[in-house]
């Protein structure tokens, strides 16, 4: 399945952060004025909606800090890029990247404004900075690795690719066999090119590649069978954070041009369905299913605009009809178990799910979505044991390690998660979310030793002077009162909700006024969140009821 897809369909619920969030410098960063730029040439619609977009600028950023605030600008810069108006967007960009240095998107944001502008040296910097403070989002890593390349470090680009061919990333794949290519290792790139095809045969681009791999290792015979099927649609890499700047124009950064047209299609029902255009996505789809009306993927995405917005007959209709095209459709199994929770069905959903995992084993989203199911149903084994295969599958899957922590806390099995967490932080000492998932748990679980509870002091002292966002300060305001520090445990807390009314206002602030009452009472929280908190507190999927999702399905 296209990656595209699976990256753009998350079921996750929302939940406190885990890893260190970026601060702002403690000094005001110096952002420069952002340019107007004249939008009398626009068409007056697109000129109307970047004048509300930079109304709405103006108001937040005197009201906004830290990367909320970089966020605001950068928004503002990639609706100034995807008009043309790229001096705007290149300060806009850089005042975001002033204000939260630490957030490799911003960066990114920039270095694709770069490439449009085919300020390549520019641009390089930007990703090989970006990557340094993100790597986790694998568009950045795939334009670290392209540059390396250009520079002719095939080893280096190497290196950053294959941890995520392991992953079966199509386009990573492909482009390690590009390298193998190079690097005259053709049996290599005879084999890479076979799985990339196999994981993304409508990229028949690939088939040429292959055809030239069997070509160098001298089968002929193979060669011309996939010339035969070689086409010029290229994979594709789904890229929200690039696609911000480059709207729908092509880049150097994107190669956008090469997708094939259903892969735009969804592109562009999925940019639709982010912003709750809900019968501008239909229009899309229908215009595309009227070319690929068996097309299990466009049916697929059908059906989770359907259920999305509560049409669950629609949503079931398409999502059959995708699951009759390609039965091992496991995008089409979650989305059916997420419309069966709609519609309150838990059995059907958990069913839906199970088969979804027996499809796509490492699948993240479908066993957090079974997990969530178990947890809201109570059944804590169960959703400890969904945590537990994701962590075999990635042991450094930070959401897996937090949702665990907060299940075992939960079920009164926080021990368990002191072992683990114990065993893991032997083999990385210095990981970030390890160390506040620690500090959190030691503080809390009556099972924590002393050592244990000094530790997460340590631990936490170390986090909040790394940065000292809510998050972090939260956790080790738990492990000061964890070791009878009452008063700094009261004033780090108290800390905290000054910062989080400032960059969130005062519906934030309930969670962290239910630890800060504890603390003045000289009680440790129970749980190593706020019993508020969506981890604890799973709900039932619910339908977008906005005025804009209720038209009828056709």
């Amino acid at each position: 399945m296209s990656i595209r897809f699976l990256l753009a369909t998350s079921l996750s619920l929302s939940i406190l952060a885990f890893a260190p969030a970026h601060a702002a410098d403690n000094a005001a960063p110096a952002v420069a004025a952002v340019p107007t730029p004249d939008l009398s040439k626009l068409p007056a619609d697109r000129a109307a909606e970047l004048r509300s977009q930079r109304d709405s600028f103006e108001k937040s950023k005197s009201v906004l800090i830290g990367d909320p605030l970089a966020e605001t600008y950068a928004l503002l810069g990639a609706a100034y890029a995807r008009n043309g108006f790229y001096d705007a967007a290149d300060v806009a960009l850089a005042d975001a990247v002033a204000i939260a240095p630490k957030n490799g998107r911003w960066l990114y944001m920039r270095g694709v404004l770069a490439a449009t502008r085919n300020q390549n040296d520019a641009a390089r910097k930007d990703f090989e900075q970006a990557f340094t403070l993100d790597q986790s989002y694998l568009p950045i890593r795939m334009a670290v690795a392209s540059s390396r390349m250009a520079s002719n470090d095939l080893d280096g680009a190497r290196k950053l690719l294959e941890p995520f061919a392991a992953r079966k990333q199509v386009v990573p794949i492909a482009v390690l066999g590009d390298i193998a290519m190079k690097q005259k290792r053709y049996p290599d790139a005879v084999t890479l090119f076979k799985r990339a095809a196999a994981l993304a045969p409508e990229a028949t681009r690939l088939n040429a590649q292959l055809a030239d791999a069997y070509t160098a290792v001298g089968d002929t015979k193979s060669a011309a069978e996939a010339r035969a099927k070689a086409g010029n649609v290229a994979p594709s890499l789904y890229d929200p954070v690039g696609q911000r700047v480059l709207g729908g124009n092509a880049s150097a950064a994107t190669a956008k041009t090469t997708a094939s047209p259903k892969d735009q299609a969804i592109d562009e029902a999925l940019a639709q369905i982010e912003t709750r255009q809900y019968d501008a996505a239909r229009k899309s789809l229908d215009a595309a299913l009227q070319k690929s009306p068996n097309d299990s993927m466009l049916l697929t995405l059908y059906g989770r605009l359907e259920a999305m917005t509560g049409h669950l007959p629609a949503a079931r209709t398409r999502l059959d009809a995708a699951l009759r095209a390609d039965p091992k459709n496991g995008m089409a199994l979650v989305w059916q178990g997420f419309a069966d929770e709609i519609g309150n069905d838990d059995a059907a959903a958990e069913k839906a799910y199970k088969h979804a995992i027996d499809v796509v084993p490492a699948f993240d989203n479908t066993r957090i979505a079974l997990a969530t199911l178990y947890l809201r149903n109570k059944r804590y084994d169960e959703a400890i044991a969904q945590y537990q295969a994701l962590l075999k599958i990635n042991p450094k899957d930070g959401e897996a390690w937090t949702r665990l922590v907060a299940a075992n806390a939960i079920a009164g099995r926080c021990a368990d998660s002191l072992k683990l967490l114990n065993d893991a932080l032997r083999g990385a000492p210095n990981e970030g979310f390890l160390l506040q998932l620690f500090v959190r748990t030691a503080s809390t679980c009556p099972a924590a030793s002393a050592q244990e509870k000094r530790m997460a002091l340590d631990y936490g002292l170390k986090l909040y002077r790394a940065t000292n966002v809510p998050p972090i300060s939260e956790a080790y305001a738990l492990a000061l009162a964890a070791n009878g520090k009452w008063d700094d445990a009261v004033k780090t807390q108290e800390g905290v909700m000054f910062m989080a009314l400032r960059n969130g206002g005062k519906e934030t602030l309930a969670p962290y006024k239910e630890f800060l009452e504890l603390f003045r009472a000289h009680k440790v929280p129970p749980l190593p969140w706020s019993s508020q908190a969506a981890l604890f507190n799973p709900q039932r999927p619910q339908a977008d009821t906005a005025p804009s999702a209720t038209a009828p399905p056709k």
